[in-house]
């Protein structure tokens, strides 16, 4: 039984030992590596005006998504690490000696996922009708799990990495109706568990003229009021986390140490 054990745990520890040095890598995994794009697909019913300019009407969502998992950069790309200039890397980048990150590339070894990502559809009829005219989409933070649950807009070519809804619950965005696919982050220490956050998706009277993608997060963004001639939809994401690897790893040899020390002992004859 003793031999079996100590097996056991030698078996795991080897299976858990990485053979590789390591590489750079030049982008941040995003979801063909996290499995697979999660699309909130959203559309406008025209009740007043025009298909191509409305006045009034509904938002419309389609979604329904198993939770994706908030993992950290060895699970996504095992020893892979971030250039020293990213600007990604000391929040998402592997501490130094994991999977081989040199300390010049190092970070806090944060959980990240991407698979969510909005998209707007419209085709100028009264069933798929434009953005009106001099408007734009708002993503409105309503709820939050967790404050250490946040947001970036993420530009490889541009080195972005810019926080979004960075002022809590009532910060807003105002969004051009691209397909966006923002990061979400948690700290590398945070428990096992599923987190969530809520959006207010609508129509804000305020034109997108953000430079920083398909997202704009300024003070204008901000201070956009909301168009009440349109119905608001409503967006709920949550995200699940697990132990990693390593910490399976522990519990085993800790269940093995339980199970030796609480082992009967035979008396010699």
């Amino acid at each position: 039984m003793k031999k079996n054990l100590l097996l056991l745990c030698a078996t795991l520890a080897l299976a858990t030992a990485s053979s590789s040095f390591g590489a750079l890598i030049t982008a941040v995994p995003g979801p063909d590596d996290q499995g697979g794009m999660i699309m909130p697909m959203f559309t406008i019913s025209a009740t007043a005006g025009t298909g191509s300019n409305p006045t009034a009407g509904t938002i419309n969502m389609s979604f329904s998504a198993t939770p994706p998992v908030l993992k950290s950069l060895q699970e996504w790309s095992p020893d892979g690490w971030f250039a020293e200039a990213a600007t990604w890397r000391p929040r998402l980048g592997s501490p130094a000696g994991v999977g081989g990150t040199p300390l010049a590339n190092a970070g806090a070894g944060g959980l990240f996922n991407n698979q969510y990502g909005v998209m707007f559809m419209s085709m100028g009829t009264m069933m798929m009708a434009n953005i009106p005219t001099g408007k734009s989409l708002a993503i409105k933070l309503t709820s939050i799990s967790s404050l250490n649950l946040e947001s970036f807009n993420y530009s490889n070519a541009a080195n972005r990495w810019d926080q979004v809804w960075s002022a809590g619950v009532g910060s807003q965005v105002l969004w051009n109706g691209s397909m966006w696919h923002n990061y979400y982050t948690l700290p590398a220490a945070s428990a096992a568990g599923t987190y969530s956050a809520s959006y207010e998706i609508f129509i804000a009277n305020t034109p997108f003229t953000g430079g920083t993608g398909f997202a704009q997060y300024d003070a204008a963004a901000d201070a956009a009021t909301k168009d009440i001639n349109f119905t608001a939809a409503t967006l709920n994401y949550s995200w699940t986390v697990i132990p990693e690897p390593s910490t399976y790893l522990l519990l085993a040899f800790t269940a093995a140490a339980v199970l030796l020390r609480n082992r009967p002992h035979r008396r010699r004859a």
